[in-house]
């Protein structure tokens, strides 16, 4: 992640200040400046220590076991790997609007600052916004979760990704056990196959022809015990307990508090909470290994070589056996020589020099074992790539890329500026700075000056002007600008490279960013009339520009204007359109498309979603300029008015405004002295009782506007929703749990109606089986399990192999009035347009 780097000492420092009150020592900026780099140093030569790759495979994004991954890069050294299937797109939001594609760049981007964090490498299995490896909602077993995401395609992914890496040690973040959630126990499902396919030649042999290699993790561990998850039926006995409790003295915490800190990035699913020191473990259970393990272990690489000097004894070469046990002495003395920088700046750059000495000797000799030759140029490459951050934090290299803009259009162009600095006692020679660009980008020195030495406390500026292709691809969350700096030097006669991320992405965007309000619409074929979009221009061009905009829909369609100038004076300014759109009188139902467009000096035809929070900065969405209209035919009643109790967890509102109803947001002065009498209906959002404590307290008064002749409509809460069996309802109603027991994942399940006379299924609409196609994601979930049998269940359906669940629509009479409780997630529908959940929804306000 660009421009983020906030490493573990700005998370110390929040934890300092949460416990400020009984520490007397207020750091200063310069001191706070200076543990910081001390910090800093030490977390770049403890990988020196450890040869070995760690690998944690999880289906969405916060699924790490962060306490064991803290553990391993913080305290052990070893190169950790978190793999995530999915871009976690079918989970809630806590702290904002984002939903499916782009909650799952809000999520990639929480777990790329998590991984940073304490120094994990993130990889994911799932590639675009369109990925069939896709979080698709709540599963109950693996088998349907790989049908959605095609079991090959995800193995070959997990594979190539394991090719790569070449991880020793492998551990799937939960089991596969009843229970759990199918995602998670599909990626488990998968990396135990996995675990042999890697190693196998005549599996994904196109890997082969990349240049891949064939690889066999020696290890293979599952998390035991308490480590099993929230919902697995049953734990496995652990072999080993690892001590992430341990306290690092350097760190200032221990390793599950890193971890949890880490897990603090995931804000939008509400992770991260304060742990006290202690000791703690972390067990798991080796399930299968490749090499001997003593008895009883000790670590999760026992087994294997675990330092570069254990490396040497693999080797028959004379010449290569003493470099590499030369190198370990060289590791060893630069850990014990921390934190003098001048110390430990001699001895990195020895050490570089000697691992790039070992790296020719190892490609000049004739191998018996090819294999053994690859790996073991594998690991040094990567202990060489250490070395070189060791080396920046050894000579306090500070470095920047900034650029006067972030937001380019295809033709533009901007200036960057690369700046390094030294605050360490060891002077550099043949400073040069240079600027990286993707084929096709034209790349002019503005002001970059001569190779240089460069001293404490001295900087060396670089400016670059880069112009951006005609035919630059737009911006990409998942595939950032490869644009980079690079400062070149060499420190104690050793040639070094580092490459400086830019503080932010640098994104091409279209010329406008044309936003239809609404992005979709319906269209009521009950009351055919006219529809209106809003279009929302936002430009990137700097300077003046003259376009016109217009929308393009279906034939037969009219729109007004056919086209509208709009001027812009600059970049940043906002212009609206708006247009009305008259389908032809003989619409079918179905769904149509109207596309937005610009042409004249400014060109688009696609929106920019921009996604901005402080924990993972700026980015970009260039989606479609384009809005949905789903046409179909409901009934709606005249002058009906409805009261919403919201939750601000859907948007109900919303999609029953668009046919015409009255909706009114009732407040805690509505619920609590208001004229409830004025609504025909008064619909409880899906979860209003864990965030609405007014509406805790006015519930009675809620029961009496129903016996008083009220419609009460309450849509899904968890149990621990404020959910009171005996009071929420005016009779009893519990919900189920566990929860994965009460739901109906399969949005494609018969549904039996077990009332087919009853006015919530007839009046207005008539539900018939063409109402239950087209669901997404889910049925229902959190049925009740319990209810008093004024309640009439009217509806019946079930996962497939499972019991049928009759508690998603209940309803009962209650007074003069009506009380319905309906556990199907016809929010979300609502949102996808889904005609036949409309119709029900009309149904139920219908008094």
């Amino acid at each position: 992640m660009r421009g983020h780097h906030r490493r573990l000492f700005a998370w110390l420092t929040v934890w300092l200040l949460a416990v400020a009150i009984v520490l007397p020592f207020r750091p200063t900026p310069a001191a706070a400046a200076s543990e910081r780099a001390v910090v800093e140093l030490w977390q770049a030569l403890v990988p020196l220590r450890s040869v070995n790759t760690f690998m944690n495979t999880g289906a969405h994004p916060d699924d790490e076991q962060s306490s064991l991954l803290a553990y391993l890069s913080q305290g052990v050294g070893a190169r950790v790997i978190s793999v995530i299937a999915t871009r976690g797109e079918g989970g809630q939001n806590a702290i904002g609007a984002e939903y499916n594609a782009a909650l799952g760049v809000v999520r990639s981007r929480e777990l790329a600052e998590a991984g940073q964090a304490f120094g994990v490498e993130v990889r994911h299995l799932s590639e675009d916004f369109d990925d069939p490896i896709f979080d698709f909602g709540f599963s109950k077993t693996p088998e349907e979760t790989l049908a959605h995401w095609g079991h090959d395609r995800a193995l070959e992914r997990l594979v190539r990704v394991i090719r790569e890496t070449r991880p020793d040690v492998v551990m799937p973040s939960f089991l596969d056990v009843d229970g759990q959630h199918g995602h998670h126990r599909a990626v488990t499902v998968l990396t135990l196959e996995a675990f042999r396919a890697a190693a196998d030649p005549e599996a994904f042999p196109e890997h082969l022809a990349e240049g891949l290699r064939p690889w066999q993790i020696k290890k293979l561990y599952l998390p035991a015990a308490e480590s099993r998850g929230t919902y697995d039926s049953e734990g496995i006995p652990p072999t080993l307990e690892v001590p992430v409790g341990e306290y690092d003295p350097i760190l200032g915490a221990s390793y599950v508090q890193i971890g949890e800190e880490s897990r603090a990035y995931h804000k939008s699913q509400g992770m991260g909470q304060p742990v006290p020191e202690g000791p703690r473990t972390f067990p798991v259970h080796l399930l299968e290994s490749k090499v001997p393990v003593p008895q009883p272990e000790q670590s999760l690489f026992d087994g294997l070589p675990r330092t570069v000097g254990d490396l040497a004894e693999q080797v028959e070469d004379r010449e290569l056996k003493t470099m590499l046990l030369s190198l370990q002495e060289i590791i060893d003395a630069a850990v014990a020589a921390y934190p003098d920088y001048r110390r430990v700046s001699d001895l990195v750059h020895k050490g570089l020099n000697v691992v790039r000495q070992a790296r020719a000797r190892i490609a000049a000799l004739e191998w018996a074992d090819p294999e053994l030759r690859y790996d073991l140029d594998h690991r040094l490459a990567v202990k060489e790539q250490q070395f070189v951050r060791a080396s920046r934090a050894a000579i306090l290299l500070v470095t920047r890329l900034t650029a006067d803009t972030y937001e380019l259009t295809r033709g533009a162009s901007a200036t960057l500026t690369l700046t390094a600095f030294v605050g360490g006692p060891v002077p550099l020679e043949d400073v040069r700075l240079e600027l990286a660009a993707p084929a096709g980008w034209q790349v002019e020195p503005v002001e970059v000056p001569a190779a240089a030495r460069l001293s404490y406390n001295q900087t060396l500026t670089a400016r670059f002007k880069v112009t951006a292709p005609a035919d630059a691809p737009f911006f990409h969350p998942y595939r950032p600008l490869d644009l980079y700096g690079l400062v070149h030097y060499t420190a104690a006669g050793v040639p070094v490279t580092v490459k400086v991320e830019p503080a932010a992405d640098v994104a091409v965007l279209p010329d406008l960013s044309l936003q239809p309000q609404p992005d979709g619409l319906i269209y009521n074929l009950e009351e055919p009339g006219k529809l209106t979009v809003t279009v929302v221009a936002t430009s990137y061009r700097d300077g003046p520009v003259e376009t016109e905009l217009s929308l393009a829909a279906p034939a037969g369609w009219q729109v007004e204007p056919a086209a509208a100038p709009v001027v812009f004076q600059g970049r940043g300014e906002v212009r609206s359109v708006r247009f009305t759109v008259t389908p032809p009188a003989n619409l079918a139902p179905g769904r149509y498309t109207l596309r937005v467009q610009a042409e004249g000096q400014a060109r688009s035809g696609e929106y920019v979603r921009v996604i901005e929070y402080d924990h993972i900065g700026r980015t970009y969405m260039v989606l479609p300029g384009a809005v949905e209209v789903q046409a179909f035919p409901v009934k709606v009643p005249k002058e009906l008015r409805v009261g919403y109790v919201a939750s601000g967890f859907d948007r109900v509102p919303e999609a029953l405004r668009q046919l015409g109803i009255q909706v009114d947001l009732l407040d805690e002065e509505d619920l609590t002295s208001g004229d409830l009498s004025v609504y025909d209906t008064i619909v409880v959002g899906i979860r209003a009782l864990r965030v609405r404590p007014d509406l805790v307290a006015a519930m009675p008064r809620l029961h009496e506007y129903v016996y008083g002749g009220g419609n009460l409509v309450v849509q899904y809460h968890q149990p621990g929703d404020n959910w009171d069996p005996e009071r929420s309802a005016p009779y009893y109603l519990q919900i189920g749990s566990p929860s994965i027991r009460w739901r109906v994942t399969d949005e494609a399940s018969p549904v039996t109606v077990l009332v087919p006379d009853h006015p919530l299924l007839n009046r207005p609409n008539a539900i018939g089986p063409e109402d239950w196609q087209g669901w997404v994601k889910d049925r229902g979930l959190y049925f009740p399990s319990k209810w008093a049998p004024e309640f009439t269940p009217l509806l019946s359906m079930n996962d497939p192999g499972e019991a049928p669940l009759t508690g998603s629509l209940l309803t009962a009479t209650y007074g003069k009035g009506r009380y319905t409780y309906t556990s199907l997630i016809l929010y979300y529908q609502l949102e996808q347009r889904v005609p036949g959940a409309y119709r029900l929804f009309v149904n139920l306000i219908t008094p």
